[in-house]
């Protein structure tokens, strides 16, 4: 795993703040959208309430960041994946070169590039209990889902991505439990009754 510093947390953001900018802005135009339909689409997409026409603005004036769920409904209301929207910023979150689809073992057809990186990072937990495997299994489907999305499915992957985190919440908040168990076991004191 490879830590990042804060200052390279902070070039890196603004590099991906100047190319969401102007991918914004350049694929709004393509589409002949306006910023109150933009932020009006994206709100669609699951974009919050407080998403404006002005939220737009300033997105594509540099002037504020874009979280996570901003970014996706984004990419649906402009009718791109969140990685075509990123442009060549992606590779900071993906990494370079081509990623390779596994085979799926459970359908034996290729897995996407989503259900891929589900798989490899639930493969890094090792062995799993019997709530965390019926986890994995579901973060995977719902993984496989989001590789599955295209035409007006697209309106799903805010609901899916927010699926997929509370899914690995869930997981996550098991392992945690599980490795920092209450220091007042009830058990620990058998041999000496109070």
């Amino acid at each position: 795993m490879v830590k990042v510093t804060q200052d390279q947390t902070r070039v890196i953001g603004a590099a991906i703040s100047a190319v969401i900018r102007d991918r914004i802005r350049d694929l709004r135009d393509r589409a002949g959208l306006g910023r109150d339909e933009l932020a009006e689409r994206a709100r669609e997409y699951g974009a919050p309430e407080s998403f404006t026409a002005n939220v737009v603005g300033f997105l594509e004036r540099g002037r504020r960041g874009l979280t996570l769920e901003e970014l996706l409904a984004l990419a649906g209301a402009l009718e791109v994946t969140p990685l075509e929207l990123l442009g060549d910023q992606a590779a900071v979150l993906v990494g370079e070169g081509q990623v390779d689809a596994p085979v799926c073992p459970s359908c034996g057809g290729e897995a996407g590039q989503m259900e891929s990186t589900v798989r490899a990072d639930m493969g890094r937990l090792g062995e799993l209990g019997p709530l965390e495997e019926t986890l994995t299994k579901t973060a995977i489907r719902v993984a496989a889902e989001i590789d599955a999305l295209h035409g007006d499915g697209v309106k799903e992957l805010p609901r899916l991505t927010r699926e997929l985190r509370s899914t690995v919440e869930q997981i996550l908040t098991g392992r945690r439990a599980v490795s920092d168990p209450d220091d007042e076991d009830d058990l620990d004191d058998l041999g000496s009754p109070d």
